[in-house]
């Protein structure tokens, strides 16, 4: 092979190589807590179908807020807090979850709790249905637009694992998940999946007429973000 040759081919790896996608340095722990449910509602589920989920976002400056999500569609929900929210639109399988971000404070981590509200973490588990009827499972991670809000290492803790019916644990299903993105949390709104499925006994939580309008609310936030970096 002549030096073009060489050369030709040591671009294309090049180019190939520039069109990676950026991978995140996500490590993943888990707790010992375990929790037992009588059976699963299936493995479909949207943003409208996780009323009552614990959001808690904690940020670089110590503020904290918790909040709960409630629907805000046929197939949506989310929450609302000072400066910054969480959505969800359509089937967290496929969906991303929206964390929107103006406060101009990194968020230090993010807590998603199930426990109360009967959802289901479903992890990706190899690629395969884990739990019978939970089908494929999806782990947390940031999304291909905002892998570099991961470029930083970023711990995700699950905890809660789930047994179903009875049945001994197989460990892709859990009621917790805790993302601490360290010193280091993402001043700006990301977006992240994270699959979920419910337990039989989740029952809507009457929605807050706050939250109803949630989705007008989020945009609310991009227009103040917008107007500030304006002024």
């Amino acid at each position: 092979m002549g030096v073009k040759e060489l050369r030709l081919g040591a671009l294309a790896l090049a180019l190939g190589l520039a069109q990676l996608p950026v991978q995140a340095a996500v490590v993943y722990a888990t707790g010992s807590n375990t929790n037992n449910i009588p059976a699963l509602t299936g493995f479909a589920t949207t943003g409208a179908d996780m009323d009552g989920l614990s959001i808690t976002a904690n940020f670089l400056s110590g503020f904290s807020q918790t909040l709960l999500w409630a629907d805000t569609g046929p197939a949506s929900g989310g929450v609302l807090g000072t400066g910054w929210g969480l959505s969800l639109s359509g089937d967290s399988f496929g969906g991303l979850w929206q964390f929107t971000n103006v406060r101009q404070d990194g968020l230090s981590s993010l807590r998603l709790d199930g426990l109360s509200a009967f959802t289901i973490f479903d992890r990706t588990h190899g690629n395969v249905e884990g739990t019978p009827g939970s089908a494929l499972g999806m782990d947390w991670n940031c999304s291909g637009a905002s892998a570099a809000v991961c470029l930083n290492p970023v711990t995700v803790t699950y905890d809660f694992l789930v047994s179903v019916g009875g049945n001994a644990a197989v460990g892709d299903l859990w009621q917790t998940v805790s993302v601490d993105f360290g010193t280091t949390g993402p001043l700006l709104s990301f977006s992240f999946v994270q699959d979920t499925d419910n337990d039989i006994r989740q029952t809507q939580v009457p929605e807050p007429g706050s939250l109803g309008l949630l989705g007008l609310a989020l945009g609310g936030l991009g227009f103040f973000a917008r107007r500030r970096r304006n002024v």
